[in-house]
């Protein structure tokens, strides 16, 4: 059984789907994770500077028929603990392999969104316990491209940590320049919403996880296994999406064993707050197609 614990008070009782949280002790971290459901396994995955909160609108249209896993990235919302090592890409896909190895789970289908899915991919390469499918949504295997230049100098300076942390929180601090990178999405999020990312933003802890983790991600590693990887991809994404560039993205991913390319334009980066049913029903397809696969 793995070790959980109940909900936090350091999550705000209108979090969305709060009723379905707990903390997982895995790898050395307290995991916040979300789950409700029942039935075929589907994992989500968010990007940088997300959270579970990514996938509040397409929550509901999976939990009646699907065994829901969500979860926060090292560094990243409610989870705690992380290490500078488990916020490189390696070391996160570890320790999200370790997390699903304590849950005892492996999901039918894993999705990630932006950066998530870069560690799904990096996990089906490198790992045991793996995804029978995975679907990438604005998938960011390539550089991205507003959030880099932002961040990045940052990320890369040649000074004490803590001070480029506190430094950029406080440049981010009264959220104006947060919200002016939301806006750079290409995405309108819903007041609501838009104040969680900002949360996420302009919290110290937090925007450190971030810059660490840009500055140890390593995407031409990741490019070079995806001849070897046998598990069918989906690629979720909008053309004119300001983030991920999409010719750079189809050429970077021509050696993966593509099941399909599903184009949601006009979208924004923030396609799961943006256009949730069609990721829902690009789930759904991936679980049939592996249910008449097996049959």
């Amino acid at each position: 059984m793995p070790d959980t614990e109940g909900l936090s008070p350091d999550i705000p009782a209108d979090w969305p789907h709060a009723d379905c949280s707990t903390f997982v002790h895995a790898a050395g971290l307290r995991w916040h994770v979300q789950r409700a459901g029942g039935g075929p396994c589907v994992l989500l995955v968010h990007g940088t500077a997300g959270g579970s909160f990514t996938w509040r609108d397409v929550w509901p249209l999976l939990t009646p028929w699907a065994d829901v896993i969500a979860l926060d990235l090292p560094g990243h919302g409610f989870t705690t603990g992380a290490t500078l090592k488990q916020l490189s890409l390696d070391g996160m896909t570890a320790a999200v392999h370790e997390l699903l190895r304590v849950l005892g789970v492996r999901p039918c289908v894993a999705v990630g969104h932006s950066a998530g899915a870069a560690v799904l991919l990096r996990l089906a390469s490198s790992h045991e316990v793996t995804p029978q499918s995975i679907i990438g949504v604005n998938s960011a295997l390539v550089s991205i491209n507003a959030l880099g230049q932002l961040l990045l100098p940052f990320s890369r300076a040649l000074f004490d940590v803590e001070t480029v942390r506190s430094g950029v929180a406080a440049l981010l601090g009264n959220g104006s320049i947060a919200r002016t990178l939301l806006r750079s999405t290409g995405t309108t999020l819903e007041p609501v919403q838009e104040a969680r990312y900002v949360s996420m933003l302009t919290d110290e802890r937090r925007v450190g996880a971030v810059l660490q983790m840009m500055s140890r991600w390593d995407l031409p590693l990741l490019q070079s296994t995806f001849p070897a990887l046998r598990i069918p991809v989906t690629l979720v994404h909008s053309r004119n999406e300001p983030w991920v560039d999409f010719d750079e993205l189809m050429a970077v991913t021509k050696s993966l064993p593509l099941r399909s390319v599903i184009d949601v334009t006009p979208a924004g980066h923030l396609i799961p707050e943006e256009k949730p049913q069609r990721v829902a029903e690009s789930i759904a397809v991936a679980v049939e197609s592996l249910t008449t696969r097996a049959g």
